[in-house]
């Protein structure tokens, strides 16, 4: 179980004053056990930074791996069997292995892991008559799955919806119309996602090149991106059937005739998606339930729990961006543009044009957050 935990709660669990806390109730809303909880803790005082790490549970000798004679002599019948263009499968080569005088023969499972790992069978995913498995996060906010699919409003302009679903709670993040499929839309959804439900550990999108423009702006903030291999849709398999849901929904309803009535239907379907129609792929449940009885997850460079708030603001004629009670110097070159600013407990970072211009931890005790010149140095670009 520990090796699964994310970074996110171990740097919680790690830093949190427990004073107050009740140490079981926290760690069952978790998934996690106290003596880990409690080993935690003495590891990061111990060790710092590496204590988070999770370290190897594999046994330094495996007391049941076939000898590597074996597994030669395994390829030396594999090899004889091809040369005489006789079957060469692994039951066939377990019965040539049983007529030796070898105290143990390996099972055909084993055989067959041997003769892959030494690249003789290629998986060939036609021949599996095994169900494929499903993969699903097993924490909240552990994956967000983020694509696009086209809709076309009333007069026949077709425009991009930005769907963002939750791998483990198939909870609808967001839901954001838009032109087209550019980093203003992909932005624009994640903005919309984590006003409401938090930031979460990663992204995951197929090779769109404006999705995957996003992974450097994502990583200034903690959050890992990844992407499927091209041609290849089921890695991002459950906000592609999200498509699929809210298309049907969406036929049903009078034709949009402008992007703002498009995003009242969207506002009003993922409504009833999140919080009113059980999910078959989750046994029934609700996602908005489903998400809220689960652990949670976050960005690994910041413990979890920690609120967010996200703001677009103008940048003043002086330089500065106001957000809550602070006002946060950029300098004059960003007067006229608009700021996305994104704090989460008392660290912030300023975007502008998805770029990031800063990254700072607010002083409470200053309203105004200046850029401070190092003496006998050239004031720090913001």
């Amino acid at each position: 179980m520990a090796a699964g935990i994310p970074m996110s709660v171990r740097r919680l669990v790690a830093t949190m004053d427990i004073k107050g806390v009740v140490v079981r109730q926290f760690c069952d809303e978790n998934g996690i056990s106290r003596d880990w909880f409690y080993e935690t803790r003495r590891r990061y005082q111990a060790e710092g930074e590496a204590g988070l790490e999770p370290k190897s549970r594999a046994p330094k000798h495996v007391a049941n791996k076939t000898p590597a004679a074996v597994e030669d002599l395994i390829v030396t019948i594999r090899k004889d069997l091809d040369d005489d263009g006789l079957d060469a499968g692994p039951a066939t080569i377990r019965w040539h292995l049983e007529q030796t005088d070898l105290d143990h023969v390996p099972s055909e499972a084993t055989i067959w892991r041997i003769l892959s790992a030494r690249g003789f069978i290629v998986a060939d995913p036609k021949k599996s008559h095994r169900p494929p498995r499903s993969f699903a996060a097993e924490r909240a906010n552990e994956v967000w799955q983020i694509d696009g699919t086209t809709w076309p409003l009333a007069d026949g302009t077709e425009v991009k919806i930005i769907n963002v679903v939750d791998d483990g709670s198939r909870v609808c993040v967001a839901s954001v119309a838009h032109p087209s499929e550019s980093r203003e839309a992909i932005w624009a959804a994640f903005k919309a996602g984590a006003q409401v439900w938090g930031m979460p550990e990663r992204f995951l999108s197929d090779n769109g090149k404006a999705l995957r423009a996003m992974a450097k702006p994502l990583s200034e903030l903690g959050i890992a991106a990844g992407h499927s291999r091209p041609y290849h849709p089921q890695t991002c398999g459950k906000v592609e059937r999200f498509h699929q849901t809210e298309k049907k929904w969406l036929a049903k309803q009078p034709a949009a005739g402008s992007l703002a009535e498009l995003q009242s239907q969207l506002d009003a379907f993922v409504q009833v998606y999140n919080s009113e129609r059980p999910h078959r792929g989750i046994g029934r449940q609700i996602p908005a339930q489903r998400w809220n009885q689960m652990a949670k997850s976050g960005p690994a460079d910041r413990a979890l729990g920690a609120t967010t708030r996200i703001g677009d603001r103008p940048v003043r004629a002086n330089g500065t961006v106001a957000f809550a009670n602070y006002r946060i110097s950029l300098g004059s070159r960003y007067v006229g543009e608009v700021a996305t600013v994104i704090v989460t407990g008392l660290n912030a970072a300023v975007f502008i044009n998805n770029q990031l211009v800063r990254k700072l931890v607010i002083d409470p005790n200053k309203s105004t957050q200046a850029i401070y010149p190092t003496r006998g140095r050239p004031r720090t670009k913001p």
